[in-house]
């Protein structure tokens, strides 16, 4: 026994067991308290819709995050997931436009001893006034409908948006917008599309960007409804109104063909469009004259042509 004590190795040996023991001891039968930092949890700003109700909101803070050390058995708190803390201030109960400062109230959802500190204790906040307005919805359309087919004016669902947050932020958004893809459709569209937000230099408004993140939105997708309609190609037919023609009168039409589009079954029976009556006089002594396009119910022309031009050739 004498001889195993007085080796260096077997004492090196004992004394690391004996160091296990006591910090075994120490873990699960004292079990110290010890003290965690956790960083950057978020501040939840609560009652907000209060605020809102008195005519305010929030339109920036001093800070937006915490770092707190807590206390507690070392065991407990290793059971505990740090970021479930959670950090409140209460803004409800300001009741004026201007910067108030709002204590930190912090909520630890375990048993613990407490927090030791914290990184800030109040936080200031600025508010103005609540406002909304409502912005058109604009449908921008890419690609093209199939061959010989075309796409009538997409109409979004709803229409406007409401807008709603602190004033300044609301009053730089001008306009909703979304994105139809014709996408060589020979039927009619219907989509739902997600809703961005320009300002008035016309960019798109990020989502992250502060703006947005201070505002709510009545809708953030729209359904898009686009007809899809066949184009036919007809003659343009001058309308002399059953004057005489002399012998020897020719004239031309330009354009002589127009494409047009519009319901299928006017569009299966229509064959040539009608000017309005052209007096023949005037045609006479002005040698060419442009006379207005008698354009069915329900039928369009392509490019939005309206009129054509008579002349006299000689």
């Amino acid at each position: 026994m004498k001889k195993i004590l007085s080796s260096d190795n077997s004492l090196k040996v004992i004394s690391v067991l004996i160091a296990i023991c006591i910090w075994i001891y120490i873990s699960l039968v004292m079990d110290p308290a010890i003290e965690v930092t956790v960083r950057d949890l978020p501040i939840q700003f609560v009652g907000q819709e209060s605020l809102n109700n008195r005519g305010l909101a929030v339109i920036s803070e001093s800070a937006t995050t915490v770092t707190v050390k807590v206390k507690g058995s070392r065991k407990k708190m290793g059971n505990n997931d740090m970021k479930t803390i959670i950090v409140k201030a209460d803004v409800s109960a300001i009741d004026k436009e201007g910067t108030e400062s709002v204590p930190v109230e912090i909520v630890i959802p375990f048993e613990s001893q407490g927090i030791s500190s914290q990184s800030i204790y109040t936080v200031d906040v600025k508010t103005e006034k609540y406002t909304e307005k409502e912005v058109d919805v604009r449908v921008k359309a890419v690609g093209s409908a199939a061959l010989d087919y075309i796409a009538d004016t997409p109409v979004a669902n709803p229409s406007k948006i409401t807008v709603k947050g602190p004033e300044s932020a609301v009053e730089k958004i001008v306009v909703a917008n979304c994105t139809l893809n014709y996408n060589g459709a020979d039927v009619d569209i219907d989509a739902e599309l997600p809703v961005t937000f320009s300002g008035e230099d016309g960019k798109e408004i990020s989502s992250l960007d502060a703006i947005m993140k201070r505002v709510s939105v009545s809708a953030e997708r729209v359904k898009v409804h686009c007809p899809i309609l066949k184009m036919r190609k007809v003659e343009v037919k001058a309308n002399f109104g059953g004057q005489h023609l002399p012998d020897d009168f020719v004239y031309r039409t330009d354009p002589s063909e127009v494409f047009v589009y519009g319901a299928d079954k006017i569009l299966s029976e229509l064959n040539e469009i009608s000017t309005e009556e052209i007096p023949l006089d005037k045609l006479n002594d002005n040698k060419k004259i442009k006379v207005k396009l008698k354009i069915p119910n329900g039928i369009k022309v392509y490019n939005g042509i309206s009129e054509a031009e008579i002349s006299i050739e000689d």
